[in-house]
């Protein structure tokens, strides 16, 4: 393996007390008045500063600091602009849907993502529909997740990978379930300024390391002049693929259940507006850190026993022994607060929108509170499963969850919260249509579809077309039920 660093255990060890001490304090500052508006949404008491680094903790994940790092250490500065999109405009999703969830989430009470649509249609089936698709796609995101943990530890600890799945198992699992949303925002606010900081001293440090930028440019240039292009190795990003990524990552951000979750959270919308102006100022700086760290570690670690080794091994390089174990933490940070937010949806698609919502008689708390570990429970451990076959990049298990997601929700989540003149059947149609397309494109062609493009491309124009058609051939929905979501012009 790489050569590691004698305090980085301790360093692991620190960071994992301290995670699960703010996840014992989040659980003493717990707002009274039910265990599932508590467990999914925190009360709704989460003011601006918390909101946004939740939101860029759930965001930024093993994908970014695992999959992104080990691209760009493959195909050099192409991957500058294949992320090019996210670094613009990923705070897409807080001007699109997030003051107006915000405000329906408090005036509806909803508690989860399919609440929304399910209220909104008065439709169980839309709710149970939701509740599915979310289920099978955050389980695969989450599978990715621990395949980045587990090869952190690899790289950095020598921990076998089998058993460092396993680990991120046991630990993600037990503090998500004793805090709940309240330890996750908690811990999550924590992990995004592990992560922020990590990467850029593995950044400068790489840098000075390497001899300055030209050292960099003249190291990829002696292994490869291809690594120096616009398109990378073996056409790794033509301009099909430039297109589809430049409008996949705003909108798969923007149409993500666990993020629009936050929202749900928001204690109001100034707090709201706040947050997006913190998110905006941290991608700026994360994201192209991130990238650069990946094309260090080219010049730096050129060969790696697995190619998601990139960014740790490129920490274990670049940075100084007494640091290393700290800096180590950011990757970590990354992996287990999407773990522990996408845990917590996927968990609320079992154990709310599949099972509360559905039983003939209320649920009481104990039969709730039950319900939601069991459903954390088998989720961590179906994803883990699963984890242990990993792939030869995670990343693409990212982009086929994210991109999954969004197309199956942007679009009708979109227009229920805008168009008073969508019903139910345009819901339905909207997110079978582009789920299905979706898989089916996937099964068919893999990554690339028709014109070079990206299957998100294609199905978030298949569900968008669906949900109007379905809208103009169903029944309008009542104006009992529309006045509590519009306001009298908008009707």
């Amino acid at each position: 393996m790489y050569e590691s660093a004698p305090l980085v255990p301790v360093a692991f060890g620190l960071y994992l007390a301290f995670t699960f001490l703010l996840a014992y304090l989040a659980r003493r500052q717990a707002v009274k008045g039910g265990f599932m508006r508590e467990f999914f949404i925190g009360g709704r008491t989460i003011g601006p500063w918390v909101l946004g680094l939740t939101w860029i903790a759930t965001s930024a994940s093993g994908g970014t600091f695992i999959g992104a790092p080990s691209l760009a250490h493959a195909n050099g500065w192409s991957v500058m602009l294949w992320i090019s999109g996210y670094i613009v405009v990923a705070t897409a999703g807080f001007w699109l849907l997030g003051r107006r969830i915000a405000e329906l989430g408090g005036s509806t009470g909803a508690l989860t993502f399919p609440d929304l649509l399910r209220d909104r249609f008065e439709s169980r089936a839309i709710g149970a529909i939701s509740g599915v698709a979310m289920l099978v796609l955050h389980t695969s995101f989450i599978v990715a997740q621990y395949i980045a943990g587990a090869r952190v530890l690899e790289a950095a600890l020598g921990i076998p990978y089998v058993w460092g799945v396993l680990s991120f198992l046991v630990i993600v699992c037990v503090y998500t379930a004793y805090g709940g949303f309240r330890a996750v925002a908690w811990t999550d606010s924590f992990q995004a300024i592990v992560m922020l900081v990590g990467v850029l001293l593995t950044a400068g440090f790489g840098l000075y390391r390497v001899g300055g930028l030209q050292a960099v440019y003249d190291g990829l240039a002696a292994q490869s002049p291809d690594l120096l292009t616009a398109t990378g190795p073996d056409q790794f990003l033509p301009l099909s693929a430039a297109i589809s990524f430049f409008f996949i990552w705003p909108l798969a951000v923007a149409g993500q259940p666990s993020l629009i979750t936050r929202f749900l959270a928001c204690r109001d919308v100034p707090s709201l507006r706040r947050a997006s102006i913190l998110i905006g100022c941290y991608i700026l700086l994360l994201y192209p850190a991130v990238i650069f760290v990946g094309i260090l570690g080219r010049v730096l670690v050129p060969d790696l026993a697995a190619s998601d080794h990139a960014m740790p091994a490129t920490i274990l390089a670049a940075v100084p022994p007494v640091l290393a174990g700290f800096v180590l933490a950011a990757p970590m940070a990354a992996i287990m607060s999407t773990i522990s937010s996408f845990l917590l949806v996927a968990a609320g698609a079992i154990a709310r929108d599949l099972y509360e919502r559905n039983t003939r008689a209320p649920a009481t708390e104990g039969n709730a509170r039950l319900a939601t570990h069991l459903a954390i429970l088998a989720v961590g451990l179906v994803a883990g499963v699963f984890a242990l076959r990993p792939p030869d990049y995670l990343q693409y298990i990212v982009i086929f969850s994210g991109t999954g997601l969004a197309a199956t929700f942007l679009l009708p989540t979109l227009f229920a919260v805008y168009w008073p003149g969508m019903n139910r059947t345009g819901c339905l149609s909207g997110i079978a249509t582009g789920f299905a397309t979706f898989i089916l494109q996937y099964v068919a062609y893999g990554t690339r579809s028709f014109m070079g493009l990206d299957p998100f491309v294609w199905a978030l124009a298949a569900s968008g077309l669906a949900c109007v058609v379905g809208s103009m051939v169903g029944t309008r929905d009542p104006d009992t039920l529309l006045s509590k979501y519009f306001a009298p012009d908008e009707l």
